[in-house]
Formats: structure tokens, sequence, C-alpha cells
């Protein structure tokens, strides 16, 4: 049974997507910077679903720096490259014998991009399902993901995305 949302109806700048263009207008304009983060990362998510770890993988820059929080069973870990972080993340899939990403909010602020959510998972030796809440800020920089940093909580990530 599925529940929540793979991706969410994301929000650009902390406001909705509320306008829309006269029937059969077009933008002379390429998509915002938000835009392709929100697609990047939309991506990411919907490719870690799949199972595709490879594809995953193919949108994140070779310089990829990812930083854990410290609510994390590893935490404050920063992992530099993404050959390492294909390596950590393997073994961490090592553990589950399935493992989804949900998310109910997601909101872009230039080329970051936050998303709210909870991993759901089942081990793997235990059979014993469970959730963790998620709330991440991916840093999209020329096109590949290339910073992703995971706080304890929804307002904390917002503030980093914003650079306070």
């Amino acid at each position: 049974m599925r529940r929540g949302q793979a991706w969410p109806e994301p929000k650009i700048g902390g406001h909705a997507r509320d306008l829309v263009p006269e029937a059969g207008a077009r933008s002379a304009f390429s998509p915002t910077l938000s835009e392709e983060a929100l697609d990047i990362v939309r991506r990411s998510a919907e490719r870690w679903n799949a199972r595709d770890f490879e594809g995953m993988f193919d949108l994140y820059a070779d310089d990829l720096v990812v930083v854990t929080g410290e609510h994390w069973p590893e935490a404050n870990v920063t992992t530099e490259g993404k050959d390492a972080f294909r390596e950590s993340t393997r073994d961490w899939l090592s553990v589950w014998e399935s493992i989804q990403l949900e998310t109910d909010h997601v909101e872009a602020f230039g080329d970051r991009v936050v998303a709210r959510g909870q991993w759901r998972s089942t081990g793997r030796l235990s059979g014993v399902g469970g959730t963790m809440p998620l709330h991440v800020v991916m840093t999209v920089r020329d096109g590949k993901i290339a910073r992703l940093e995971y706080y304890p909580d929804h307002d904390r990530a917002v503030a980093a995305a914003r650079g306070a």
C-alpha cells in the first residue's frame, strides 16, 4: 500500500505557483534556476524510489558533498565525492529490505531545494517497518546536485536554504 506522495506540487521562493499563463501563451525565457533545481531533485527522488540508483547518481556532481545532521545515527559526518557517497549509500541500503522516499513539501530558493518528508523502510533481517523524518537541502550546480545537507527539522532546513 502506498502512503503519501513521492513528489508533491513544489513551491518556488516560498510562494505557490499560482499564476497561470493565458491560453496559448509561451514564455520567451528558459526555465528559472529554481525550476531547473526542482526538476533535477524530482528526478533524483523518482530514480531512488524506482531503485535506479545508478541513474540517480548520474544526477550528482563528481565533487558532491553530503553532510548528515546531528540527529542522524552517523551524526555530523561529511562525505566528499560521488564515489564515496555511492559506497555509503550501498552500505546503508544493505540493511533495508525496502526503503522509499515520501515527500510532503518541496520548495526552491534559487539553486537550493528544501524537501520535507520521510523515509519509509523495512529492515532486512528484522522485517520491522518504520519511518524516519527527512528534512534536506539540495544545492544544484551546473545541472547536477552538488550538495546534500540533512537537518533535524524543516525550519532549520529552510533557514539554511535561504542562507540564514
